[in-house]
């Protein structure tokens, strides 16, 4: 079995479309593609792929995992080649495409180490907390000896499945820049974000959506249609191109990549999207908290908060109406006790709630949750029976009980 030594998290065939290639068809084909590299404030331009979003043995030594991943990318690489072409597609090219996009989530040096960290925090925190006699900083080596012969490269590859099951039902899109600004991306450049969520776009919630560019000129776009109708295919305003982008730049673990290095200037210049860019890196960072009887954990995705509106994703008119911070998505797949809690927030009395200011919050609150739930009856297509309250079980709505209520600064 032949064994790659020189291990890509980022394809090759990936990073081609957005590179400058010497020779193409020949045995002597280059292909050097431009970055930045956010550590040391680096530019470097026409570096060979080879040598960029790679490190030696990155899945394993035994080359099984990396033969196999080798195999799959010809058939990945074949079709993103013929989209750039402007190809039509087969339902098995969207199938590649679909297979393209779960392992790239799960694929990257920046999943891997979040991953890591995230249950490195957690062990540590929870182990401390029983014994608190013992040095954490102790315990944090022997954890994280632990995790990182645990939690690999190749575990993370066991979730692909996961998410392709997750994303079956989210369409399909191809769009295509017509601007004069080409596409970028970055060493991690598979972005899910979700208007509706703001804060949150898991893979099933409602609202969700996934994209990533594969050339200068186009991007794949996995969508809830349901929620977002038809959507333009063509771009034709650059400030759009500008907002994917910059996606991108905030998303990139150590680098972002292009054909050349000077495209990414008004970006790195850019004060606000450097803070959004910090924010997203700690904000998706694993928190605990202990309260003398057991470990509250905070575990984050890697997805991205809505920090800036992307034009062509329009929300419904109904939707519209509630406030960016009063925005909140729930699972696609309907279940009787997500929407049973949401009447809870629909009808729970304030009376907990001392403060006068988080009454009118909740209260704020309450009206919104109104018109989601509205919205969310007719795209969950609400069996009826559900939608009926008895007195007994409004009672229960108006009383339930409150363990927690948030005290952040409003």
């Amino acid at each position: 079995m032949q064994i790659t030594k020189n291990q890509h998290y980022v394809p090759r065939f990936y990073m081609k479309p957005f590179s400058m290639i010497k020779n193409e068809g020949t045995k002597k084909e280059k292909v050097l593609i431009s970055f930045y590299q956010f550590k040391g404030n680096l530019f470097r331009d026409n570096i060979p792929t080879s040598s960029v979003c790679s490190e030696d043995f990155f899945y394993d030594e035994d080359g099984k995992v990396e033969n196999k991943l080798a195999e799959e990318e010809n058939k990945w690489g074949s079709t993103i080649l013929k989209i750039n072409r402007g190809e039509v597609l087969t339902a098995n090219d969207i199938k590649n495409i679909r297979e393209f996009t779960a392992y790239q989530i799960s694929r990257t040096k920046a999943m891997l180490a979040h991953n890591q960290d995230m249950v490195t925090t957690i062990l540590t925190d929870v182990l401390y907390n029983r014994n608190s006699d013992l040095n954490k900083s102790v315990i944090n080596e022997m954890v994280e000896k632990k995790v990182e012969s645990e939690i690999t490269s190749e575990y993370n590859l066991d979730f692909v499945n996961d998410i392709l099951s997750t994303i079956d039902d989210l369409k399909m899109i191809i769009l295509e820049n017509k601007t004069d600004i080409a596409f970028f991306t970055s060493d991690v450049p598979v972005i899910i974000v979700n208007p509706l969520g703001i804060h949150r776009a898991g893979l099933g919630d409602i609202g969700t959506v996934v994209f990533f560019p594969i050339s200068q000129k186009k991007m794949v776009m996995f969508y809830d249609s349901k929620l977002y109708g038809k959507i333009a295919e063509e771009i034709q305003d650059s400030e759009c191109i500008y907002t994917f982008n910059k996606y991108q730049y905030v998303s990139a673990d150590e680098r972002i990549l292009a054909l050349n290095s000077i495209e990414f200037e008004k970006f790195i210049q850019d004060k606000e999207l450097n803070a959004f860019r910090e924010k997203f890196h700690v904000s998706a960072k694993t928190t605990t908290s202990y309260d003398g009887i057991g470990t509250f954990m905070a575990a984050k995705s890697r997805s991205i908060e809505y920090y800036l509106d992307i034009p062509i994703l329009k929300l419904p008119k109904s939707l519209k109406k509630i406030p960016r911070d009063f925005r909140e998505t729930f699972p696609r797949n309907y279940n009787f006790k997500t929407r049973r809690a949401i009447l809870c927030r629909v009808y729970r009395e304030p009376d907990f709630i001392k403060e006068e200011k988080l009454k009118n919050h909740w209260r704020q609150m309450q009206e919104y949750a109104k018109v989601l739930l509205e919205y969310l009856d007719y795209y969950w297509n609400t069996p009826k029976e559900d939608c009926v309250i008895s007195g007994e079980f409004m009672r229960q709505l108006k009383e339930v009980p409150v363990n927690f209520f948030p005290t952040r600064e409003l």
